[in-house]
């Protein structure tokens, strides 16, 4: 098994296209968590704080699929369409992994000599590493980091009002650990591509 130094760097450097994914994600998981607390905090004393108004928002929306038979029916289809979209899928990649492999096994029989075998189980090996770093890091993610990060957000969005320097460190903070935490997916699902 030769790792060289492009591989290394490559696995190490996020490329742009790396590095803008990551951000994507840390930005979405920032507006599904935080997304509601950043608008009422900056509706605060305005008029969109009224909670008549927000009644009449609802009730208008609620108007709408209730008396326009089409647009409910209209929301359950697409709804049901993306359900249906979602697991095809998984199930048809979940179909395809198998069917490589049980291909790629196959040609392997046939064509790999006895030293080819010993560096196949080497990477096999570091490969089963890296996915068991990627299972053990998805748990810590969910149990410990991001509710961590997640709670240094919501801490300086609701400490920026008073203290603006250190509610807006804490946010930053916040998504310099969350790209940091999303990173290190990135290097383990690389070393298991650099490896097949």
């Amino acid at each position: 098994m030769n790792i060289t130094k492009q591989d290394l760097l490559r696995i190490l450097i996020p490329s742009k296209r790396e590095a803008w994914i990551i951000i994507f994600l840390v930005l979405l998981v920032f507006v599904v968590f935080e997304g509601n607390l950043v608008y009422l905090r900056l509706t605060q004393e305005t008029i969109f704080s009224d909670t008549k108004l927000q009644d009449s928002f609802s009730a208008q929306i609620d108007a709408i699929f209730a008396d326009n038979k089409f647009a409910n029916t209209a929301s359950l289809v697409v709804f049901w369409a993306g359900v249906g979209l979602v697991a095809y899928s998984v199930i048809w990649s979940i179909h395809s992994f198998f069917a490589e492999a049980r291909g790629e096994a196959e040609v392997g029989q046939k064509f790999i000599n006895q030293s080819a075998k010993q560096d196949q189980l080497h990477r096999s090996l570091v490969q089963a590493g890296a996915l068991a770093g990627i299972i053990a890091l998805g748990l810590l993610s969910l149990n410990v980091t991001v509710p961590f990060f997640i709670s240094m957000w919501t801490g300086g969005i609701l400490t920026v009002g008073y203290e603006l320097i250190f509610g807006s460190l804490q946010i930053i903070a916040g998504f310099i650990g969350m790209f940091v935490n999303f990173y290190l997916f990135k290097v383990l699902m690389d070393w298991i591509i650099i490896l097949e």
